[in-house]
């Protein structure tokens, strides 16, 4: 027989044809996911919403690169009012960090609601850069502690100074006043910790994320 009079032979298909075919992975947050679950190297991306209306109204500013000074000053900003609070002021704290975060379930985070501490002289150091719109800054910042002088009961709460908001003014501070005749300053210390900042989908300011690893596969 001739090979022309030959039926072709097809060849053994790639995938079965009695199962599914392998879905697309999904973004999971900012970084495609391999077929083995881990994330592409190289490939950072935004994050995808479910509603087609979400990321109509996500703001442009909000994909544009965070600068390293941008993130060194929100991360210093960041550092000094988390390492601030005051029992005698407690929401204080709350309030001034609630702005700041991505999530603000996180502005009663690093607290316990007791003591006075105030936190000054922050100093960025290392930069990590996951992304262009992912950045850990690790900042020291000075803290100094007090303790109480005398009863909170005996001496009330003294009423708030008035005082003429100055040019360019960002927002309150959770630092207390380094002078109170009810505290008494304790030695001074320097301590580390990593802002995790990112910028909000709305508007695109910038934010610190806690739920953000430097390792998207972690």
């Amino acid at each position: 027989m001739r090979a022309l009079d030959r039926e072709p032979e097809l060849a053994a298909p790639q995938v079965p044809l009695n199962v599914a075919l392998p879905q697309q992975p999904p973004l999971n947050g900012r970084r495609r996911v391999g077929p083995a679950g881990r994330p592409e190297p190289g490939r950072a991306s935004v994050t995808r919403y479910a509603a087609a209306e979400d990321s109509f109204s996500r703001s442009v500013r909000s994909l544009e690169p965070i600068s390293d000074l941008e993130a060194t000053a929100f991360a210093g900003r960041f550092a000094a009012d988390f390492q601030s609070y005051d029992e005698d002021q407690p929401t204080r704290r709350a309030e001034v960090l609630r702005p700041l975060l991505a999530d603000p379930q996180a502005c009663t985070w690093g607290w316990s609601g007791e003591g006075r501490q105030r936190a000054d002289s922050p100093q960025p150091n290392r930069i990590y850069r996951r992304s262009d719109v992912v950045v850990f800054v690790e900042v020291i910042v000075r803290i100094t502690p007090y303790a109480r002088a005398c009863s909170s009961s005996s001496q009330s709460v003294p009423d708030p100074v008035e005082t003429v908001e100055p040019p360019g003014l960002l927002g309150p501070s959770s630092a207390p006043p380094g002078a109170d005749p009810r505290w008494v300053a304790g030695g001074s210390s320097w301590v580390r910790m990593t802002v995790p900042i990112t910028r909000a989908p709305d508007d695109g300011r910038l934010v610190v994320d806690p739920h953000l690893v430097p390792d998207p596969s972690a």
